[in-house]
């Protein structure tokens, strides 16, 4: 079989992965003669590990690896409904912080909150009376 064997700079090129293929690895293996095993892995294994597994320290966010910095920036998207004759929404959760950046969204154009009071782990907004009920998204960053 010493006949079918060649070098990794033998196969054929590919300029695309398509999800399901195959890349070789050697992972370390002390017991190995060499120091290393050759495995097998799916190339969106692979996608997966270099997204959530690896620490990227050039990122400007709090998280290092790309699914948490993109979900980071992103930022958290809460909901309420502020109900007719109401003055005032509290939106409780976990992710707002004293420090945290808010943006406020409302489903009617031009209606704002008159006041924001953020502590932690809720948001109190303050709206004139409405005569409808308000829906208003907050988007914690």
């Amino acid at each position: 079989m010493a006949e079918l064997d060649r070098s990794i700079s033998e196969f054929d090129a590919s300029t695309t992965i398509p999800v399901g293929s195959l890349f070789f690895i050697s992972i370390e293996d002390l017991q190995a003669a060499s120091g290393y095993d050759s495995r097998k892995i799916a190339s969106e294994n692979v996608a997966s590990q270099f997204m959530t597994a690896y620490v990227f320290n050039g990122l400007n966010t709090t998280s290092k690896n790309i699914v948490g910095s993109i979900n980071e920036v992103k930022g958290k998207e809460l909901t309420g409904t502020l109900l007719a004759g109401n003055t005032s929404l509290t939106i409780q959760d976990a992710s707002i912080t004293t420090t945290s950046t808010i943006d406020i969204y409302t489903d009617v154009y031009g209606i704002a909150p008159e006041s924001v009071t953020v502590s932690t782990g809720e948001i109190v907004l303050t709206f004139e009376e409405q005569s409808a009920d308000l829906g208003v998204k907050v988007v914690v960053r």
